[in-house]
């Protein structure tokens, strides 16, 4: 079992990461940007009140020189810090190795996407199952399949939908069959004609199991 889940558990998370980056570092950008903003009429006002008293005649030309070229200097020599921005840029080049990385180890077909971590499941909803013949579908949901357990007849099959997030597989414990990575949206179906007790898991996600019971009607 230990060689489930290995793979497409860790590019999940990488994206999740690179999305937490992502958006850390548009807010410190923000921030800083806004703190910027706030700062120049202060330093405009204070332009002006040189001018007004160098108007009444209370500093002469020199004096008023003097401190407009003091408040420039101050201005050219970053008098606020951009370090938040260094910050910012900082965490947005991260996010996009992180993306990058988590692109390589997600499996072909899989279809995350900064979109996907950011739609219906990040909010803790999923979306409406297909429809499907009463009785004989399993839905794929909150890394869980519902239900966990489906009794059918011999000769009937059974559809599996994958209403989740993330990529999941429905995979026989015993390797006999397996449906290959289903995206958020896709399906898979299996008819099962010999009377037993199938049980299966998805490779992505060991927790997630269930099985199918084929019984005489």
């Amino acid at each position: 079992m230990m060689g489930f889940g290995g793979v497409g558990n860790g590019g999940a998370w990488l994206w999740m990461l690179a999305g937490v980056l992502f958006v850390a570092g548009i807010v410190v950008l923000v921030v800083w940007a806004i703190g910027a903003a706030a700062g120049r009429p202060d330093e405009d006002q204070a332009v002006d009140l040189l001018r007004a008293r160098f108007a009444r005649g209370e500093i002469d030309a020199a004096a008023f020189e003097q401190a407009r070229q003091t408040l420039g200097a101050t201005r050219s020599s970053g008098g606020r810090s951009r370090t938040p921005v260094i910050v910012g840029l900082a965490l947005l080049a991260i996010a996009l190795v992180v993306s990058l990385l988590a692109g390589a180890l997600t499996p072909a077909g899989a279809g995350w996407s900064f979109g996907g971590m950011m739609g219906p499941g990040m909010m803790g909803g999923y979306g409406g199952a297909p429809t499907a013949p009463a009785g004989t579908s399993v839905r794929m949901a909150g890394s869980r399949f519902e239900p966990a357990t489906i009794t059918i007849a011999p000769g009937q099959t059974v559809r599996w939908f994958n209403d989740d997030t993330a990529p999941h597989t429905v995979t026989a414990i015993d390797g006999s069959w397996d449906s290959g990575d289903r995206s958020p949206g896709g399906s898979f179906e299996r008819r099962f004609d010999t009377q037993g007790t199938y049980p299966y898991v998805c490779q992505y996600h060991p927790s997630m199991t269930g099985k199918v019971q084929v019984t005489a009607p």
